[in-house]
């Protein structure tokens, strides 16, 4: 098992996450994130709806104003214990959160109309994939934006590992293919290119350890690449590095 999969793991990014560290970074492009949201609300209206890898439910609980019921489930207990404090805080009662891994969701098949995942676990194996499927209505929607294979690629160079290294071929056409071995139909895959400025090397490494972008990540161990980072990425605008996202839609 990847040590990414584990709950120990996101257990300890969303623990860095929530302390509210200040990361300045902006964005020139898209990175399909908006794209995403307005396409998730606009088909939410009325409908019941399941946030696969929903985090601290920020998300979940936006979708929540517009639909007839919205669950989350995530693997990290810290993450689901800011995501219920938040429900409460916005008196949301359309909305749940739950334990649950996507590989093994504790629902009855047939039991949403849309199932998403926002950068989550949606379609990361068969298996992942199959359980979104048998909890969608026959014609229900599974919908996610996910990490590209071109995402950080120039840093993962440099450190020899990274979330997306050593994918081969394009991640939207490899998604469309299990999508499709699943039982999906009308399945389509958008690329979003961007580039993601960091104003200064604090500024990312914040990223590094907040999100699963180098495996094993380390300040201090990897202090020489973060340095050779610094000599390489480096413009007159910030420390740039790609940003990559595809935006999948799929049909039950």
């Amino acid at each position: 098992m990847r040590e990414e999969d584990t709950v120990h793991y996101w257990d300890r990014k969303w623990a860095l996450s929530t302390q509210r560290l200040k990361e300045r970074v902006r964005l020139d492009g898209s990175d399909g994130e908006k794209e995403f949201e307005r396409e998730v609300l606009k088909v939410a209206v009325g409908k019941r709806l399941l946030d696969v890898g929903c985090g601290t439910g920020a998300f979940t609980l936006r979708v929540g104003k517009r639909v007839n019921k919205a669950i989350g489930i995530d693997i990290s207990r810290i993450a689901l214990g800011y995501a219920i404090d938040s429900r409460r805080k916005w008196k949301s009662r359309n909305v749940e959160f739950l334990f649950a891994k996507a590989s093994g969701i504790p629902f009855r098949s047939n039991s949403f109309d849309v199932v998403y995942s926002r950068r989550g676990p949606g379609s990361l194996s068969v298996r992942t994939l199959s359980e979104a499927y048998r909890v969608l209505k026959p014609g229900g929607l599974f919908m996610e934006i996910t990490i590209g294979e071109r995402d950080k690629q120039n840093i993962a160079k440099i450190f020899g590992r990274g979330q997306m290294l050593g994918i081969r071929g394009q991640v939207s056409s490899l998604k469309k293919k299990v999508l499709k071995r699943v039982g999906f139909k009308k399945i389509v895959a958008r690329d979003y290119l961007g580039t993601e400025i960091f104003r200064t090397m604090d500024n990312l490494v914040i990223r590094m350890r907040t999100a699963p972008i180098i495996p094993r990540f380390d300040p201090q161990r990897d202090r020489q690449y973060l340095e050779q980072v610094g000599r390489e990425c480096r413009t007159d605008r910030g420390i740039e590095t790609p940003v990559h996202r595809v935006l999948l839609v799929a049909r039950k």
